[in-house]
This record gives structure tokens, C-alpha cells and sequence, in this order.
């Protein structure tokens, strides 16, 4: 709904958050409690692992439809969801190439129910297609293929379209298309007077009609409107979708990302210490860590430091992040924030 820029800047990125969304009472339910009749009806359950970063719970509701429901998209769509889940949170690319071959045998698997039985549940197989096309989109996007990857993602913004017409009240769909709307607005402002170039007010209608109707999207439509109100300014109505969050999640790094980017640009800088040295202990935490947050929030914690008046703590915050152990690609996407840390450091040495 973006691909390389960092958290504060998040409209390139909404696309993805069709992925997301709670931990909730869902996750105190065993696996196989959580799978009923219909691979859709999972659907809250599996995106309720994913915004608390519960990777594997996650694969686990997916080896269960799997087990279910063999050779349905749902199943290879879910296991795309889980990966892309992944790859957010870790800001990295590893495991891009399993995600495009569960997309394609989603992509598969609606072609030979299609040749199957051509009129049964079309607006489901549509929206599968549209929500593997944008997973792979944003992929590719990440790892480089641009041009391949807005292909990808215009098409399924095709597929969202159908459907729709298809069946009205398929709300879950408006999350897709509200989306790509949006983040399209965004991205062609300059050529908004095209009669094909849809309008922001288009992607927030379609955005706000997930949030009040669709079945299991609902938390994932309010994580990208709620970084649309940051980006806008709008602060006061992005403090209320932040708070929504906290009250049941408290803990989700889907929540806290917004709300620390929320609290530095309103200048609440002892709120984001606190939010930033949360994230910094959870991230720090986690296996197979590319470095590209951890450093982010060192930068962040720096200049917490400096707006509260505790220089030497600020010092101390850029050191720790310039130690901080990054792959190729985290080093090639946080060059600016190693610069200013390091420029903190100089400084810092120049008055000694």
C-alpha cells in the first residue's frame, strides 16, 4: 500500500499491512481449535498471530489448513502472509524466494479451480489472486524488481476490482484496493488529473468501509490508516487509532512503531524514550537480527537524549549504535543514520 524507506515513512509500504493484525483471544485457542469449515473463516486467526510477531503460531495454523484443506490457495496465500510478516518486522529480504513459490502455487491453484468449476465462489478466487499479486509485489519491490513488482501490484489491484463487483459485501477486498488506491494517489500526485489515477479520498473511503465491516482485515486497514494520519499530521486521530491498538496489544511492535514515530513528531521525546527503549529490548531479543532496527533505535535514543538534556547518555547511544553488527544490505539502508551517528560522536570528541 512501499520500499526502502525507513518506519517514519510508511505510505510506500501499506500495501503490506493486508497481512497484519493481533494476538487476541484467538492465540489462547489451540491450532486446531482455530480451523473450522472454511479456509477464509482462519483467516482472523492466522492474521491474529501476525501482529504480534508470532511467526510460528502462525506457520502452525497454516500447516493445520494445509492438512485441511490440501491444495487450496487459502492455504499457499497464508503461508505467503506468515513470510511477508516476517520480512517486515525484520526489515529484511531472506526468504523472498519461498514467499514467490508459495505465491505461485496459490496463483496455480486458482487457475485449476477455475478450469474445475468456473463459477463457483469467483469473487474468493479473485481475491486470492489479488492478495498473492500484492505480497509478490512488495516483494520484488524490496529486493529490486520495481518495474516487475508495481506490474504485480496494479494487477491485483484489477483483481480487488472484480472482486468486488462480484459480491458487494466482500468487505476484506476493500482493504486491498483501499490501499493500493491510496498509496497510487500518493505516488502520482502529479498526475492526479488522469481519469485512471485513483484519489486518496477513494483509498480512505475504501479503507474506513474495511474497518467498520470486513471480517478479518479490520486491524490491518487501521495499522495502515493509522501511519496515512501520521504522515498527514493528523495527529490527534492517530494518537485515538494508536491508543485502540494499545488497549489490545500492548506490547505489538505493530503498535509501538507508529506511536514512537507519533511521539517524535510531536516532540514527546521522554514518551519516546521510554517507547524506543521497549522496541530496543524486544528487538534485541530476536534471532537472526540484521542490525537495520536495533541501529534505528540507538539513533532514536540519541536523540531523545539530546532533546532531554542528558548529553553524555546521547554520546553513549550513538557509540552503542555505531557497535552494532549489520548485514550488506542494513549497512546500504541505513548509511544516513551511520553518518549521524558518527557525526554525533565527532562532535562530542571535538569539545574534549
Amino acid at each position: 500500500m512501499n520500499t526502502a524507506a525507513p518506519r517514519d515513512s510508511r505510505i510506500s509500504h501499506i500495501l503490506a499491512l493486508l497481512l497484519l493484525w493481533a494476538v487476541g483471544t484467538a492465540c489462547a485457542q489451540s491450532v486446531g481449535s482455530t480451523v473450522s469449515q472454511s479456509p477464509l473463516a482462519n483467516y482472523a486467526a492466522l492474521f491474529d498471530t501476525l501482529v504480534g510477531q508470532n511467526f510460528e503460531a502462525g506457520r502452525s495454523i497454516c500447516d493445520q489448513l494445509a492438512r485441511d484443506f490440501p491444495g487450496h490457495p487459502a492455504v499457499e496465500y497464508g503461508y505467503a502472509s506468515v513470510i511477508y510478516a516476517y520480512l517486515c518486522d525484520a526489515e529484511d529480504t531472506t526468504g523472498a524466494a519461498r514467499l514467490e513459490e508459495h505465491v505461485a502455487h496459490c496463483l496455480d491453484a486458482c487457475e485449476a479451480w477455475e478450469r474445475r468449476n468456473p463459477d463457483s465462489a469467483r469473487s474468493q478466487r479473485e481475491y486470492y489472486v489479488g492478495a498473492a499479486l500484492s505480497v509478490s509485489g512488495l516483494t520484488m519491490n524490496r529486493t529490486g524488481e520495481k518495474i516487475r513488482g508495481i506490474r504485480r501490484l496494479m494487477s491485483s489491484r484489477d483483481h480487488f476490482d472484480r472482486c468486488i463487483e462480484l459480491d458487494p459485501n466482500f468487505y476484506d477486498a476493500f482493504m486491498g484496493r483501499g490501499a493500493y488506491r491510496y498509496a497510487a494517489a500518493q505516488s502520482m500526485g502529479m498526475f492526479s488529473w488522469l481519469p485512471f489515477v485513483p484519489s486518496k479520498k477513494q483509498g480512505w473511503s475504501d479503507l474506513t468501509i474495511a474497518v467498520e465491516q470486513s471480517s478479518f482485515s479490520r486491524y490491518a486497514a487501521m495499522s495502515a490508516m493509522v501511519w496515512i494520519l501520521i504522515d498527514e499530521a493528523r495527529y490527534a486521530e492517530a494518537n485515538d487509532m494508536i491508543e485502540q491498538g494499545l488497549a489490545r496489544f500492548p506490547s505489538a511492535r505493530t503498535v509501538l512503531l507508529p506511536k514512537l514515530s507519533l511521539e517524535k513528531k510531536t516532540g514527546r521525546w521522554g514518551a519516546a524514550f521510554g517507547t524506543a527503549q521497549e522496541l530496543l529490548r524486544q528487538f534485541l531479543s530476536l534471532p537472526n537480527q540484521n542490525g537495520y532496527e536495533i541501529v534505528g533505535l540507538y539513533r532514536t535514543l540519541m536523540d531523545c537524549c539530546d532533546h532531554l538534556g542528558r548529553t553524555e547518555q546521547a554520546v553513549a547511544y550513538a557509540h552503542e549504535g555505531l557497535r552494532v553488527p549489520l548485514t550488506t544490505y542494513a549497512r546500504e539502508r541505513r548509511t544516513e543514520t551511520l553518518r549521524t551517528l558518527e557525526e554525533r560522536v565527532f562532535r562530542a570528541e571535538a569539545k574534549q
